[in-house]
């Protein structure tokens, strides 16, 4: 990129005139930085903008005042770095005709776990990562992301994939695990909870019309609807190995969307649980400490509003119980 251009659309103030006239590539961090380079400098010291002139950055771009230390190369200071990274995203996203495609939480983890064409990807939400991913996109790439505040700075027009409301799973199976028809293709026993099915094909659908090409992977953990199932010691058990099970959800719209799918298909044994300080319309056990899920009695499944890692933790502590020699 010419480095003249590369000044004015990131509206920044050129605090020398460098006889170097572009730069091949961008780097966050000064040892990462080769020759060609441009370095962007995040609360970056006096030290670093030093090794990433030694490493053979032609243009450094940084907030605060800095010290023209190589007169041969670019010097370039700027308000703010995250809105000049955006300006060249914004840039680089129209000039390269690229496409931005909104997913729900599910959905995105579907993606995860799925192999897409090397012209699909997710968009990384951190802004370095975002950046480099767009700097090295190829025209017309496509990318996914469930992040509504990023794409509209990014790609105000950006499109939505649909669920798709009229999906149904076929008989058999359990709740976690799907098998459904989907444009004329029978998908058979996925580790997919059926709860989800609509997300599911919508993207399938999507992906399908759009000749992206992917393949699914094991989706068993993909961090919604996550059963532990356990035995009435409170024991975590083998996935499957009883009839009990808790079913972890920390997302609240996927919590009262996962509790009326209970509700709806069992009408007893279920319990949905939320801490007193977040009740939900389906409650029916409420908690003030995590812990006190154990004083649960008689139950199938219960739908539990926490982090997996949470409840992992409670269900692993052992009760120390007294012996003959704490007598």
């Amino acid at each position: 990129m010419n480095i003249e251009n590369l000044r004015r659309l990131i509206n920044g103030e050129a605090l020398n005139e460098p006889n170097v006239s572009s730069v091949i590539d961008f780097a966050f961090e000064s040892k990462k930085v080769r020759q060609g380079f441009a370095f962007f400098g995040f609360n970056t010291t006096p030290d670093e903008i030093r090794e990433a002139v030694e490493n053979g950055a032609y243009a450094i771009i940084c907030e605060d005042d800095m010290q023209v230390i190589d007169k041969e190369i670019a010097f370039i200071k700027v308000d703010s770095l995250g809105i000049a990274l955006m300006r060249l995203i914004r840039f680089e996203s129209s000039y390269k005709n690229l496409k931005f495609y909104l997913v729900n939480t599910v959905q995105k983890s579907i993606l995860q776990h799925t192999t897409l064409s090397k012209n699909a990807n997710i968009l990384p939400n951190e802004i370095g990562e975002l950046f480099l991913k767009i700097m090295k996109a190829n025209s017309g790439d496509i990318f996914f992301t469930d992040e509504t505040k990023l794409l509209s700075k990014i790609a105000p027009l950006f499109e939505t994939v649909c669920t798709d409301i009229n999906a149904i799973c076929t008989s058999g199976g359990s709740i976690f695990s799907s098998s459904f028809v989907c444009d004329e293709i029978y998908y058979q026993n996925l580790n997919f909870p059926r709860v989800f099915i609509g997300y599911l094909c919508g993207l399938l659908k999507f992906l399908s019309h759009n000749k992206i090409n992917f393949k699914l992977g094991d989706m068993k953990n993909i961090g919604h609807f996550e059963p532990i199932f356990i035995n009435n010691a409170f024991k975590i058990m083998p996935f499957g190995a009883s009839l009990m099970a808790f079913i972890v959800e920390s997302d609240d719209e996927l919590f009262d969307i996962e509790a009326s799918f209970l509700k709806k298909n069992f009408n007893q044994d279920i319990e949905i649980c939320t801490p007193k300080s977040m009740p939900s319309k389906y409650t029916t056990f409420y908690f003030d400490d995590l812990s006190e899920i154990k004083n649960l009695k008689s139950f199938h499944y219960a739908l539990i509003k926490c982090q997996r890692t949470e409840l992992e933790a409670i269900l692993n502590t052992q009760i120390n119980q007294k012996n003959l020699f704490d007598i």
